[in-house]
């Protein structure tokens, strides 16, 4: 069967990757809102008329034949019953032994059936790619085992030598092993999401689940979650009903969009004239020496002041570019330096040597404190 990667990313049982849309349809599943439904199954996560209920063969036959066979192998090993033979959702027979009034008619929808839920438990399991992961874990442990002996082994190793390459190996170890499970509990909550959502256990109206996404909202804005791990996302995906996925592309949105913001400005402690880039709390983050200050050039000494001047400029030229290869904004550089080289060497060492490429102001729109955002 079909599984979802990441976002709409869904990978197909030919191996293929697609991007899938909106209620389309991927080896008899239907995609909605990050998931994928049960084989010949309306996503219960859509808006349709018959979200969750099955799809009858007469339905499935219009698009091929073909397919009525291969949607019940599917429902076969996911624990469900075959599609409906009818269009019409089973209901009682009234007293002319006709079919009772029901709704829906003629779209090829029935009831929700009964669920085999340790075999859709399995189905989930087994397409999430759990056990592949797991695999993985046991590798690298086999792996870790056999590097750690190899050292032990080794005669010429020192004490010390010793001690460093096991430490470096374990940390190495120690944070593929993390990765690992953090993949496997977030997928875990997957299934155990889709679990609720296929026996209607999963209310996304319950008052219980409407807090739990006010929760992840308020956590989510404050950027409280810009470092959470991967159990927090399990348990965020279990409270929520939102896949791991979504989770963590919102949370990627969160921490770019609350990255600190760093500005540049000039500060003299009476011998040399700094650059300084301070965070948002004024905290000093990087500091670059410009120049001697000017009670310093004053006093005299073996240099002209001409010499003196020279030698700044060549050293602020330097001090630019290197600020520049940081990738410092052109805004922040002409802030920090415009007072000891000119706009227009500022802004040609900018292009010369910005890692984003040319600046996308002009030079008159520099001149006048105009810059693209």
């Amino acid at each position: 069967m079909a599984q979802v990667l990441n976002g709409n990313q869904v990978k197909l049982s030919s191996g293929q990757t697609v991007q899938a849309q909106q209620g389309g349809w991927y080896d008899g599943q239907q995609f909605w809102g990050g998931s994928l439904s049960q084989p010949g199954q309306i996503n219960s996560q859509s808006n349709q008329q018959g979200a969750g209920q099955a799809v009858s063969k007469e339905v499935i036959a219009q698009t091929n034949p073909d397919n009525v066979a291969y949607i019940n192998a599917q429902r076969q090993q996911a624990g469900l019953s075959p599609s409906p033979n009818s269009a019409f959702p089973t209901s009682p027979t009234n007293s002319s032994g006709t079919p009772g009034s029901t709704s829906g008619g003629g779209l090829g929808i029935q009831q929700a059936e009964e669920i085999n839920l340790p075999k859709l438990y399995e189905s989930l399991y087994a397409g999430s790619g759990i056990r592949d992961i797991e695999s993985q874990l046991s590798q690298k442990t086999d792996q870790y085992n056999t590097a750690v002996s190899k050292i032990r082994d080794n005669p010429y190793l020192s004490e010390a030598t010793m001690t460093g390459r096991l430490r470096k190996l374990e940390d190495k170890f120690t944070a593929d092993s993390m990765n690992i499970q953090n993949q496997v509990a977030m997928k875990k909550a997957d299934i155990e999401t889709q679990l609720n959502l296929q026996t209607k256990q999963f209310d996304i109206n319950s008052q219980q689940t409407q807090l739990a996404w006010q929760q992840f909202n308020t956590l989510l804005s404050s950027g409280a979650l810009d470092n959470a791990s991967g159990e927090d996302i399990a348990n965020l995906t279990r409270s929520t009903g939102i896949s791991s996925s979504m989770i963590q592309s919102a949370v990627a949105v969160s921490k770019e969009k609350n990255k600190p913001q760093v500005s540049i400005s000039q500060f003299d402690d009476g011998e040399n004239v700094y650059a300084v880039a301070l965070d948002d709390n004024g905290n000093i983050v990087n500091r670059q020496l410009i120049g001697a200050s000017d009670s310093k050039n004053k006093s005299g000494g073996g240099s002209t002041k001409t010499e003196i001047k020279a030698q700044e400029t060549e050293q602020n030229k330097a001090n630019l570019t290197q600020s520049v290869k940081n990738g410092i904004t052109l805004k922040s550089l002409v802030n920090a330096f415009s007072s000891v080289l000119s706009i227009e060497e500022i802004y040609r060492i900018y292009n010369q040597s910005s890692p984003y490429g040319k600046a996308k102001e002009t030079l008159a729109e520099v001149k006048q404190g105009k810059y693209v955002i």
